[in-house]
């Protein structure tokens, strides 16, 4: 089954199904848009830095992440 006929199937059936299926249903919806908002305000702000030329070089993140450690 492709993912028009799954859509399909979801949509008419969907006024059969129960609270917690829907419940389910939203929750990962939700969850994928609040995710996906995420990354793109990740992207932009990294945009805008790349832009600005807040950015670091492979010598400085090697030595930052060498550091961290301990």
């Amino acid at each position: 089954m492709n993912v028009v006929e799954k859509r399909d199937f979801i949509h008419s059936h969907l006024h059969r199904a129960n609270e917690k299926t829907i419940n389910e249903f939203y929750e990962k919806l939700r969850k994928e848009e609040v995710l996906k908002t995420k990354l793109e305000s990740r992207a932009q702000k990294s945009e805008s830095d790349i832009q600005s030329g807040k950015i670091f070089s492979r010598a400085e993140i090697e030595q930052k992440t060498a550091n961290s450690g301990r």
